[in-house]
């Protein structure tokens, strides 16, 4: 997996959402051409592929326990990085799996956030969600998986674990617990049930003597433009003076979702337009009715950093060139590929650039990224070990699947940069 991938996808698990994300075109043309697939495999590829199994088969000397599956992921994640281009890429069935929970934003399972320790060779519980069946079984952060459904966690690691402990809603699965205060790990057998994580955060922040609405964009899901429709619905009855949506290290995702929620905060124009792998163009235009009247009246700020993305960098293109926010923070990523996903039998699935999307004025941001009209970044943080779940990372993860977000004004530069100027301050 290449560095710019695993940037983009998401090192902790919350049973099935972190990120991944990126853009999709809802269709794609189904016209290609057969005849020169097959004429470019029994030239390029029969062969070498044929001879290389035939002698792994024949003379590898560990050939007993050879992972044919394996080597197939690895043959097609090979010609997804012979394209060289850094948004072109294999996704295995369990990474699959993980995507697809990211862009839906619920699945059955026990509303656990984990991450490996390496230490320990075993999963630790970073916290279980609120109003899941972890956290009503009373597990807590800094728990040990030590197994599921009796399969030691050291064999499965971090993806296999978490895909384990998904399924069905109504079915048990069964997690050897082990805390630090006790003598020996328990068993304790949970029901899944729907988690639904949530895509949209909001509060409101009196800075100033002045009532300011926020609203925390996690990526562009499925359930996303419902949620922020939830969100501004809230909001609009607060006497809200002023509006941040915070856009930072969101990573992008479904197409649709970018265009319904743009539309929300713009009345009319266009969104994005986009140059298809056929030649072909589109122009998408704010969608009529979206549009939510109160923010008329209201300064708007997007906050932005390099990990806002794809999808985040629609928002914030046309929100800026039609002039209806200001943005603070850092340049953004730079993507503007449009990918669509491929489904392969080997359960995984390739993600494919099909078409390059440019904001309304015409900019191409691709690798560049959206430079903000007030630029300021917060400060570095310190790389330390994760020998011990924080608290701000409980406290994150325990509120996945609400609406509440997780602020700390003094600590973060960019946000507090962006409450002095919706109250008129330096």
């Amino acid at each position: 997996m290449s560095k710019k991938k695993k940037k983009l996808l998401s090192v902790i698990i919350i049973f099935g959402l972190f990120i991944t994300s990126w853009i999709f075109a809802d269709t794609v043309s189904n016209s290609y051409q057969k005849d020169s697939v097959t004429q470019i495999y029994l030239d390029k590829f029969e062969e070498p592929i044929y001879s290389t199994l035939y002698y792994i088969v024949n003379y590898y000397y560990d050939k007993d326990n050879v992972d044919y599956d394996k080597i197939l992921d690895s043959a097609i994640e090979g010609m997804m990085k012979g394209l060289d281009d850094p948004f072109a890429w294999y996704l295995d069935s369990v990474e699959t799996e993980e995507s697809n929970i990211d862009i839906e934003g619920r699945y059955g399972g026990v509303g656990l956030t984990i991450r490996y320790d390496y230490e320990m060779d075993a999963v630790i519980i970073v916290s279980p969600m609120n109003g899941t069946p972890a956290q009503r079984a009373g597990i807590m952060p800094n728990d040990y998986i030590l197994s599921v459904d009796g399969t030691p966690t050291s064999e499965l690691g971090l993806n296999k674990s978490a895909s384990l402990m998904r399924g069905e809603p109504g079915t048990e699965v069964t997690l050897e617990i082990y805390r630090d205060s006790w003598t020996e790990p328990k068993n304790i057998t949970l029901i899944r049930e729907i988690i639904e994580t949530k895509t949209v955060k909001f509060d409101t922040i009196n800075y100033k003597s002045k009532n300011l609405g926020y609203i925390l964009l996690t990526n562009f899901a499925k359930t996303s433009s419902q949620e922020m429709s939830e969100a501004l619905n809230n909001l609009s009855n607060q006497n809200i003076e002023g509006l941040i949506i915070d856009l930072r290290n969101n990573p992008g995702g479904l197409l649709q979702s970018a265009v319904d929620i743009t539309s929300m905060f713009l009345k009319s124009g266009e969104v994005v337009s986009v140059k298809y792998f056929d030649g072909t163009k589109e122009t998408i235009p704010t969608i009529p009715g979206n549009y939510y009247s109160f923010l008329q009246n209201i300064p708007i700020v997007l906050l932005v950093n390099e990990g806002s993305a794809s999808a985040s960098e629609i928002l914030t293109g046309a929100l800026k060139d039609n002039g209806a926010a200001t943005v603070i923070g850092e340049t953004t990523y730079g993507k503007a590929a449009v990918q669509n996903t491929f489904s392969l039998s080997t359960g995984g699935e390739i993600w494919l650039p099909i078409a390059h999307y440019f904001t309304p004025s015409g900019s191409d941001i691709h690798l560049k990224g959206i430079k903000p009209d007030i630029e300021v970044s917060n400060p570095e943080r310190e790389v330390i070990s994760m020998t011990e779940i924080s608290e701000e990372e409980a406290t994150e993860a325990f509120y996945t699947t609400t609406e509440k977000p997780v602020l700390n004004i003094e600590e973060d530069l960019q946000l507090k940069t962006a409450l002095d100027f919706l109250t008129g301050g330096n």
